[in-house]
């Protein structure tokens, strides 16, 4: 049974979510998991697995310096190596350590020492199909308050809420200040073409798109529509991805085609251009070909998608599709 301090906890993380600019999620977030665990300081990274590479990070009560340290020595750390070998499970450094044995350790006197963490507890979760990771640590500065075994438990049951209600929170913020419209399964990737978080869907839809394709890094025809403009949209064999990007981050919505892949690309636009409400004569003039053209490529575009009208031919343009998969 959930305590009053939990429900009020994860009530207010929820509304958080739906509430706080992305900006200001990390911080707010552990604001309120300070009340269930007090620390005196903390870490949330968000980055991929291959090669540990970091591309948002939170430092509470910690100067951005101590990320460079942590670059020197992340590879030398057995509490991170844990943690990422036990997805979920969240450990304590004296796990690994003795007192004595830490503060003799470079990782104790070049790193943790320098900022003075004395206590720390780490979770991190890993997303194997998107190549993602999470981690979180928290910290104290007294040696003698050691994290208890309940406190370990808490952030350990709570650490994956707050990772999938951050990853939420960034790509409706997203899609609120695109389009306004939810076009399918959303994921979001820096400049680069790096992926920043996915929902399973939009993984699922790239993988059948593009067979043996490894994340992080998107395939390259996404990478090259993502360079083309601000907002751009690619139409594959199985999928259609619209991009739209937002300062550093651009928001990738891709659903499946469905029948929309039967259609060559010339009666896509005919299609198109009639469901929005153009002429046979307008189309005809537009494409540069004959009105007989245009009624042979709809009639095409009829019998291949199973429609009988264009009401009928909007909804399968325009509808959702994301049930299809």
């Amino acid at each position: 049974m959930l305590t009053s301090d939990m429900q009020g906890f994860l009530s207010d993380l929820i509304r958080l979510g739906h509430e706080s600019p992305p900006a200001r999620f990390k911080q707010k977030a552990l604001e309120l998991l300070q009340k269930l665990i007090p620390f005196d300081m903390a870490l949330w990274a968000s980055g991929h697995t291959e090669g540990l590479k970091v591309h948002n990070v939170y430092l509470h009560e910690l100067p951005q310096r101590m990320m460079q340290s942590w670059e020197n020595i992340k590879h030398q750390d057995r509490l991170l190596a844990s943690i990422i070998a036990h997805p979920g499970q969240t450990f304590d450094v004296y796990d690994f350590y003795a007192k004595a044995e830490r503060r003799l350790l470079e990782v104790y006197r070049q790193h943790s020492g320098v900022f003075g963490i004395e206590a720390a507890i780490s979770t991190a979760i890993p997303d194997p199909e998107a190549g993602l990771l999470e981690v979180m640590s928290l910290y104290r500065k007294n040696p003698k308050q050691r994290f208890s075994t309940a406190e370990r438990s808490t952030k350990q049951s709570l650490f994956p809420l707050l990772s999938q209600i951050w990853h939420h929170n960034q790509i409706q913020h997203l899609k609120l200040n695109g389009s306004g419209y939810d076009r399918g399964f959303a994921g979001i990737c820096d400049r680069q073409g790096w992926l920043r978080h996915a929902e399973s869907g939009f993984i699922a839809l790239i993988k059948a798109e593009f067979p043996g394709w490894l994340s992080p890094e998107l395939p390259g025809p996404l990478v090259q529509s993502l360079r083309q403009n601000s907002n751009s949209e690619y139409k594959g064999r199985t999928i259609n991805v619209d991009l739209s990007r937002q300062n550093d981050l651009t928001l990738l919505q891709a659903k499946n085609r469905g029948a929309m892949g039967l259609l060559t690309a010339r009666e896509e636009q005919v299609a198109a251009s009639f469901a929005a409400g153009l002429t046979y004569k307008e189309i005809a003039a537009e494409l540069a070909v004959a009105p007989s053209t245009v009624r042979r490529h709809l009639e095409s575009v009829y019998r291949k998608l199973d429609v009988c009208n264009k009401l009928e031919l909007f909804q399968v343009l325009h509808g959702d599709t994301r049930s299809e998969i």
